[in-house]
């Protein structure tokens, strides 16, 4: 199993993050390595969603069910895809008035042995730069533009 851990410090509340996390149709359009992003089912505390992946040779997509705890925490479970276990949880703490720390924690281990081989360090990079695309897409996106419940 392999863990990877980010966060940052953003000049953002934790509701404009929350949603941008959770704009997840918007996904291809600023991660590179998305390559499709479609949402099965949406309520006020659960999205299941399937995200297309391809960075390189790593190309596939998987499906989580995401329990969200509206601006403060998503976490998220495996519901498909090539991976024996896959969970993350982002969470979301209030700095000041405006300001919030975005951390991500995702544990995940490839189901076959040869893909984890070939495939794990990538996909550790690809999850590594989830925070700094959030931050970067936090300071690019009017908050008019995002949505928290589409």
């Amino acid at each position: 199993m392999r863990e990877v851990k980010r966060s940052a410090l953003v000049a953002q509340p934790p509701s404009r993050l929350f949603a941008l996390i959770n704009d997840i149709e918007s996904y291809p359009r600023f991660l590179p390595w998305c390559t499709h992003a479609r949402v099965q089912s949406r309520t006020a505390c659960e999205i299941v969603a399937t995200i297309g992946v391809k960075k390189g040779p790593l190309h596939g997509e998987f499906s989580t069910r995401n329990e969200l705890e509206p601006d403060k925490r998503i976490l998220m479970h495996l519901v498909d895809g090539p991976f024996k276990m896959l969970e993350g949880q982002w969470v979301l703490t209030p700095i000041g008035p405006d300001g919030c720390r975005v951390e991500l924690t995702m544990r995940f281990a490839f189901k076959s042995a040869l893909s984890a081989m070939m495939f794990d360090h990538m996909f550790a990079e690809t999850v590594g730069s989830l925070v700094e695309a959030f931050v970067t897409r936090s300071r690019m996106v009017p908050a008019a533009v995002v949505s928290p419940s589409r």
